[in-house]
């Protein structure tokens, strides 16, 4: 259950909090008031009242827009819908498909753990199904492990 802390501190309601901040402030309110009711500093109220006084209300609004991404959105697409046709598959072979397809790799490993979470599988488990069920993937799984294995010997 959200508490009213919990929903004026929700990023949603940032430019709601500049404006009311500098509207307290125009009204006489204190700082010290401001920043008791509203959980903010009081280096908040003063560098919103100082931009609202050059810019007006408009310097008051969020400017961010986000980044933009490395993939198309259709490259995501693909991406997503590759993932989905795969019984398992892990980071570093998504950071090597992506490389090799579409020249991308990503600086974080968190970019590939939500593309694989988006097509349904997770980082700490790759495989959308228990392949026990299956004794065919089952094996298969083992010879890729088999495979792909380095054993040294003392």
């Amino acid at each position: 259950m959200s508490t009213l802390e919990d929903i004026i501190d929700t990023p949603e309601s940032l430019e709601f909090k500049r404006a009311v901040a500098v509207k307290m402030f125009i009204s006489d309110f204190k700082t010290e008031d401001i920043c008791h009711l509203l959980n903010v500093s009081d280096s908040f109220v003063s560098k919103w009242k100082i931009i609202y006084e050059n810019e007006g209300a408009k310097g008051l609004k969020v400017n961010y827009k986000g980044g933009k991404g490395f993939l198309t959105e259709d490259q995501h697409y693909e991406v997503v819908f590759h993932i989905k046709n795969q019984p398992y598959y892990s980071a570093e072979e998504l950071k090597d498909y992506i490389e090799h397809r579409y020249g991308v790799v990503y600086v974080s490993k968190q970019s590939y753990y939500d593309l694989l979470k988006e097509g349904g599988l997770s980082w700490h488990r790759t495989q959308a199904v228990n392949p026990k069920g299956d004794p065919a993937q089952v094996e298969l799984r083992c010879e890729k492990i088999k495979k792909n294995a380095r054993w040294t010997r003392k």
